[in-house]
């Protein structure tokens, strides 16, 4: 984990000399080109969330169908519909491949971004260019404005994504807890870790709407089955 904090930290300040060779030097820009350089590294896993999701949906009048046939018979229920996630090939797991590889740079980058800006632990580090809009110091917390904005963006990624339009009753409930819980979590996180979750949120809304104008992609890899 040690390599991977090291490498977040150089890949950061790597970035804010971009942006100060461009003329406009900012740690803020910085991090928010690793987060669009991260995403577009994860897009291929990304991608496939999205068709797994769309798949998903396809499906959905069949779940439940088998759901209504099985009701008094909830472990039947449960054989049946891996059964026919085995037959349509489809995992419903798959979206949660994106997160797990998100989680571990996730928390190198909090245990990065706690030192980063800190002169005596990062001599390299200009704290006059560490500051961003209303934010005087990204290696400090913002207790305010950025975890209503990581709530709000965490809301509306989920939202975009969910599948079966958010008719069952557990995404329901997540879409509004979870929002709260990072974006209470976010109080305490470094300004610039919270920078890094709305904008990675915002891409996520982003890369959805795209795919929603592609249906044609995920529609025309099921009928191929």
């Amino acid at each position: 984990m040690r390599i991977l904090v090291d490498f977040l930290s150089q890949s950061i300040q790597f970035l804010y000399n971009i942006t100060k060779a461009i003329g406009i030097p900012n740690y803020g820009l910085a991090i928010i080109l690793f987060t669009i350089a991260v995403k577009v590294i994860l897009y291929p896993l990304t991608y496939r969330q999205l068709r797994s999701m769309r798949r998903l949906q396809e499906l959905q009048p069949k779940i439940q169908e088998l759901q209504k046939k099985y009701k008094s018979n909830p472990q039947k229920a449960q054989q049946a519909m891996m059964e026919l996630y085995q037959k349509e090939k489809v995992n419903p797991l798959g979206g949660c491949l994106p997160l797990l590889i998100q989680m571990p740079i996730l928390y190198a980058l909090f245990t990065s971004l706690r030192s980063f800006f800190n002169p005596a632990l990062n001599p390299t580090v200009n704290l006059a260019h560490a500051n961003f809009l209303w934010i005087s110091n990204l290696g400090q917390p913002d207790p305010y404005i950025l975890p209503v904005l990581v709530a709000v963006g965490t809301f509306f990624q989920q939202k975009v994504s969910m599948v079966s339009g958010g008719q069952d009753q557990t995404q329901k409930t997540m879409l509004f807890v979870m929002p709260l819980i990072i974006g209470w979590m976010s109080r305490n996180f470094s300004a610039g870790l919270s920078l890094y979750w709305v904008t990675f949120s915002l891409m996520g809304i982003l890369e959805q709407w795209l795919a929603r104008r592609q249906p044609h992609l995920v529609k025309e890899e099921i009928s191929a089955k």
